[in-house]
């Protein structure tokens, strides 16, 4: 198997371990939080990140500004964002995550904790240490394509 075909091959593989994730979170009551699994997506990277503009978010989560929108749009009105423009540039939108935004993280962790262990319950310690050295790489090549 050539590199481009293992590349497909891994690429369709890490989608539908995405979808299955995002499966097991509807499942295992994580909607009681009123929270979607890409709105969480949206909550945890603003946490990691900090205070970020729509572009940015789009670009860090892999969706368009319109999707980060409209994610970020059920948020606000929930009271975990706040959106603010920029007093620079005021077609700029920056969004930032509220005190409840990181309550909801806190306990959806600790309610996922055993559902996100059960994906990775049959790999080895450096298993998990290999995944997140590629991730890291990934990522690094991603910011640096980009930056």
């Amino acid at each position: 198997m050539d590199k481009s075909e293992q590349i497909f091959k891994v690429s369709s593989m890490f989608r539908a371990l995405l979808k299955n994730i995002s499966q097991e979170w509807k499942k295992s009551g994580a909607g009681k939080y009123n929270v979607t699994y890409p709105q969480f997506q949206v909550l945890y990277v603003l946490k990691l990140r900090g205070p970020q503009k729509v572009s940015d978010l789009a670009e860090a989560l892999s969706l368009t500004p319109p999707a980060i929108t409209g994610l970020t749009d059920k948020l606000v009105a929930e009271g975990y964002l706040q959106k603010e423009r920029a007093e620079d540039d005021r077609r700029v939108v920056n969004i930032t995550i509220m005190e409840s935004g990181l309550e909801i993280i806190r306990s959806v962790k600790r309610d996922q904790k055993e559902v996100i262990q059960g994906f990775f319950d049959n790999l080895s310690e450096e298993d998990i240490e290999h995944l997140n050295r590629i991730f890291s790489l990934m990522l690094s090549n991603i910011d640096n394509q980009n930056g």
